[in-house]
């Protein structure tokens, strides 16, 4: 006889009668990029500090760092593999002064034994402080081009008349005493040079792409609501490329959509002024932008074109990798670098509704200048002959950069306001902030290259451009520091989707309601009866994004939903759902009027 038919109870607990649905995975993305270590495989991190642990150094880490800074708190990791090898660049000794009497060291540059590639890019300056040989000479280091400098440091002999300097990256600076060796080192002289970290190329940027974007939460089956693309391929950086990547990235999402019904939208950085083909202001990098985006738009893409001087990134993740040195200090090491590891960072952290570029509280932490910002301008100037004075037509004059050709013979600036001929002699003097020139005799022909500081910075009508465009830019608000403009998709003009509010707002409903939905797949019914009891199922999770006397700070104002059986369910099983949402809008301008009267009316 089966238990159940023996006389006594036989409880039974029902679930799924409170309609509880499962969390959402909103505010977690994925990012794709590349680093100095790591797997391919997708992984998360909760902190910089896991990420530099598992990944190392490089761009991709970078940026993450910046994420967690603004609010992120879970991200989803695909690394691209690298394809194109990073490099270092020759090292220009820029004299101090006569240029015959420079530090006579020799200079030399490489990789550690068993690196490959530089861990990250930079552009390094040493500034000789102290002159002399390798025991009494002391130099300071910079690891963002002159921005700011570690502590006067002494060189640490590592060999005979050998100073070898591990800067920090997989790479190292090696100096040699000359001969006399008092005179290896002149007060004064700069050192510069660059690396270059590995890249990936278009091909294995999209392959991590598809990866993260197939990505689903093993016990929900949600995958990343956005991802942020930290890298670009290393292509040259033109109108064609930009437009043929961001169409790549875009298809994706869209292929995503279309074929698995899983809204995501994505970050893209815009090359730098530096990378940008055929640039050189800041205008001219405005134009090529705002070119791109007058041919391509995409209601699922989010193009970031604000740069900044952040702080906070991992620097040196080791001690030195020469045995008894260490290496130079250099306290936060801010680089300037694009924000949309902020960006991603600031959408995590809030809610669907609010925009990034909230004044009050989308504080970006990190952030110390908006770049570009006084970006170099080379200029050449013909007919100075007949004259010994004059005034250069820009300024103010970047020193080292000077260079007469006086009567066939050049004369250069020493980066001292002295102008010295190709022998040592010192002819004449150049004033850089004004311009004024004094060559020393009065030449037949004469011409002069140099560089000069245009005093470029992004200010509100390039940012209006940019705007215009739907680039997501940064300014600088007085008493709150730097915050997003505005939260741009780039969407065509007469989207609905125009901001990252009301694609996370929409996105967000379409994923809870199909969740809601899975129970309902395949079952049976249409009365009066069945048809309420799935509207209110699939109405849970939008009455959870709507606001409430008690709480108004919710995505949506009211939302209507109207199921409709198709006439031939009987055949297709099909239900039509009507879902019409409105959303919480945001208050973006305040428009006064100000007038003076003898009384006020009521």
């Amino acid at each position: 006889m089966p238990l159940k038919d023996l006389p006594g109870y036989y409880p039974e607990v029902l679930d799924g009668g409170l309609g509880v649905m499962p969390p959402s995975l909103a505010g977690l993305f994925g990012v794709v990029g590349v680093s100095q270590k790591g797997e391919t495989d997708i992984r998360f991190a909760a902190n910089a500090d896991d990420v530099v642990d598992a990944y190392g150094l490089g761009s991709m880490t970078e940026r993450i760092s910046d994420a967690f800074a603004s609010g992120a708190w879970q991200i989803g990791i695909r690394r691209a593999l690298p394809t194109t090898d990073g490099s270092i660049s020759a090292i220009t000794h820029k004299v101090y002064g006569d240029p015959d009497t420079g530090g006579n060291a020799t200079t030399d540059k490489g990789m550690h034994t068993g690196v490959t590639n530089p861990y990250n890019s930079r552009k390094f300056r040493i500034r000789i402080i102290k002159g002399g040989d390798i025991s009494s000479a002391t130099y300071k280091l910079s690891r963002n081009d002159g921005i700011s400098w570690g502590p006067e440091t002494k060189f640490t002999a590592t060999a005979s008349g050998v100073s070898k300097i591990d800067i920090g990256n997989g790479t190292y600076i090696e100096f040699t005493e000359g001969s006399p060796a008092e005179d290896s080192f002149v007060a004064g002289d700069e050192y510069r040079w660059s690396t270059t970290e590995a890249r990936a190329s278009t091909a294995a940027l999209e392959e991590a792409i598809e990866d993260i974007l197939d990505w689903a939460d093993p016990n929900t089956g949600q995958g990343v609501e956005y991802l942020y693309v930290a890298a670009l391929p290393p292509v040259t950086q033109n109108k064609t490329n930009i437009k043929a990547f961001w169409t790549s990235i875009c298809t994706k999402a869209e292929t995503l959509w279309t074929q698995e019904a899983r809204p995501v939208w994505v970050i893209v950085d815009v090359p730098s002024l530096e990378d940008a083909d055929g640039c050189e202001t800041i205008d001219e990098w405005i134009t090529l932008l705002n070119s791109v985006s007058a041919e391509y738009r995409h209601v699922r893409l989010c193009v970031n074109a604000g740069f900044a001087l952040l702080t906070g990134a991992a620097g040196c993740a080791y001690g030195s990798m020469i045995s008894g040195t260490a290496q130079p200090s250099v306290a936060s090491q801010p680089q300037v670098r694009p924000v949309g590891g902020s960006l991603a960072g600031l959408a995590a952290g809030a809610k669907l509704h609010h925009s990034v570029g909230w004044v009050r509280y989308m504080n970006i932490p990190n952030a110390v200048t908006i770049y570009p910002n006084h970006p170099p301008a080379t200029a050449t100037e013909t007919g100075l002959g007949g004259s010994q004075t004059g005034n250069l037509s820009n300024y103010p004059v970047i020193p080292w950069t000077v260079d007469f050709t006086a009567d066939g013979s050049h004369i250069t600036d020493g980066g001292d306001g002295k102008l010295w001929d190709s022998g040592g002699t010192e002819v004449g003097t150049i004033d850089y902030a004004t311009g004024a020139y004094d060559l020393g005799s009065t030449p037949t022909t004469c011409e002069v290259t140099y560089s000069y500081d245009p005093k470029d910075v992004m200010n509100k009508v390039r940012i209006s451009l940019l705007n215009d465009g739907r680039f997501t830019t940064l300014r600088l608000w007085t008493g709150y520091g730097i915050r997003f403009t505005d939260d741009w998709l780039m969407a065509p003009p007469t989207s609905d989707y125009f901001c990252i509010r009301n694609r996370r707002i929409v996105d967000e409903a379409v994923r809870m309601v199909g969740i809601a939905n899975v129970p309902y797949i395949n079952s049976p019914g249409i009365t009066e009866k069945d048809m309420a009891a799935y509207k209110a199922d699939l109405s849970r999770p939008l009455e959870a994004m709507k606001i409430t006397e008690e709480n108004t700070d919710k995505p949506i104002m009211d939302y209507r939903l109207v199921l409709t059986p198709d006439e031939n369910i009987w055949s297709n099983g099909i239900v039509h759902a009507k879902i019409e949402i409105i959303p919480t809008p945001t208050k973006k301008k305040l428009e006064a009027t100000f007038q003076l009267r003898t009384k006020l009316e009521e």
